[in-house]
């Protein structure tokens, strides 16, 4: 789809807003070319992102050669949380970015910073070899893929929603986390196969580079896709009626209305990130350390529980559009309020098939709130200050909830000797989302917001 292509999905004038076309062959086969290479870009760089926090442990070992374990493992979680708070900062610069130069240009910008970053973490010298300037390399590197992050989620999702039908919008915007949970899992398997099979002494050695070496072949296919993509008619129209906003960021926090809207997004996206990145960072090292797993049972409970997230995932997303997007955020909350500790209970019994059944459980909440979050609060900016407004708002709570998560349920662990604290933080920042939820107006099947 071209700036002047007859066959644009959505027609835009100056006295009305967006409204559908009867179908469409070729811009049907252009909307498929798009989703898939958002899609693919999704997953390559949340498999770059995640592919850490699975070497969490062996991390620790060759860049903070600390005589405490657990204080080394703490150093490593705290590089791991540091390119969660680099994500806000991500999203204040890319937001405005993709909402001046256009949602394409930007998505393949995000992803060349990604991959490039994760290259060189795969060449960084040890520790040993050239001593405390590794870490700080360490440091910047993973520095610049949060930030690169930070405007992954928010470009892709504004690319989508912007070009998908209205009626399955939730569908195809839920696709992009569909795209980053599967990244998520791939960057849990490499890495995890390459612990299982190699010894301890090769993994620290050279092993750990593999999973980050893979960013330049994946890199290099998501690149190539996103290029060949189309501009989005919202944003070309916005274009054509006054030009992109000069400062979007300005427009994002200006006035009461937009404070209301930037804090009901923050405050949904927290449950979202307390629970996917509890599941996907916490648990991995929980696993070890508590539950006292080795060998291929000591990934079994994440990759489990992200399987369950994935296929709770497209239910949910499907669902919002049939009965809105409130009432699945609102039934996931809940069930994330009420199941969360009994399934601590099943995932902490000592069992591997209660365990089993208490990560199915979280995977289910967790995945079908994840799901629909982008839908609801991508539907809540208008079209100059869409990118801007998720990006600062989503990876805010992302950095707040849940990259922090690994690193304060484990020292929350370790004070209270508490193996189900992680429930409880679910369970409080439930509290918090819900009522953000019902305080949003209902979007499913609408056109989006101009302007």
């Amino acid at each position: 789809m071209t700036e002047h292509d007859p066959h644009a999905e959505l027609v835009l004038d100056d006295t009305s807003p967006p409204r559908e076309t009867p179908p469409d062959p070729e811009r049907d086969r252009a909307f498929r070319r798009t989703v898939v290479g958002a899609v693919i870009g999704s997953v390559v760089e949340f498999y770059e992102f995640s592919a850490y926090g699975v070497l969490a442990t062996t991390m620790a070992a060759v860049f903070f050669p600390i005589a405490d374990p657990t204080a080394a493992l703490l150093s490593s979680l705290a590089v791991f949380a540091l390119a969660f708070f680099a994500r806000p900062l991500g999203g204040f610069f890319w937001g405005p970015v993709g909402d001046r130069i256009g949602r394409k240009r930007t998505l393949a910008l995000t992803i060349l910073l990604m991959s490039a970053s994760t290259l060189l973490m795969g060449l960084l010298p040890s520790y040993a070899a050239i001593g405390v300037a590794a870490p700080i390399m360490l440091v910047i590197l993973r520095f610049l893929q949060g930030f690169s992050c930070g405007g992954e989620v928010s470009g892709a999702v504004s690319f989508i929603a912007e070009q998908a039908p209205a009626k399955r919008r939730g569908f195809f915007v839920s696709l992009i986390v569909v795209g980053a949970t599967l990244g998520t899992l791939l960057g849990t398997l490499v890495p995890a196969t390459l612990l299982l099979t190699l010894s301890t002494e090769d993994m620290q050695a050279w092993g750990w580079r593999i999973p980050f070496l893979f960013a330049l072949p994946l890199g290099v296919v998501a690149i190539y896709i996103r290029r060949k993509l189309d501009e989005t008619p919202y944003f070309l129209e916005l274009k054509r009626r006054s030009g992109a906003r000069r400062n979007p960021v300005t427009a994002a926090l200006s006035g009461r209305r937009q404070w209301t809207l930037l804090s009901q997004s923050v405050l949904i996206t927290s449950l979202n990130a307390a629970s996917f990145f509890m599941l996907v960072g916490y648990l991995p090292s929980f696993a070890v350390r508590d539950l006292r797993l080795t060998g291929a049972l000591a990934f079994m409970p994440t990759v489990l529980a992200i399987v369950t997230m994935l296929a709770s995932e497209l239910m949910a997303a499907r669902l919002s559009d049939r009965i809105g997007r409130r009432r699945v955020l609102v039934g996931s909350g809940l069930w994330l309020l009420v199941l969360s500790w009994p399934a601590f209970l099943l995932i902490t019994s000592g069992s591997l098939g209660p365990m089993a059944v208490g990560l199915v459980i979280m995977g289910i909440g967790a995945g079908a709130f994840t799901a629909v979050t982008n839908p609801a609060i991508i539907e809540l900016f208008s079209t100059s200050v869409r990118v801007t407004g998720h990006g600062i708002t989503y990876n805010l709570a992302i950095a707040v909830f849940g990259g922090s998560a690994p690193y304060l349920l484990t020292w929350l662990g370790g004070v209270t000797g508490s193996a189900v604290v992680g429930a409880f933080y679910i369970m409080a920042v439930s509290l918090i989302a819900i009522p953000a939820v019902l305080s949003i107006p209902e979007m499913a099947g609408k056109p989006m917001k101009t302007g």
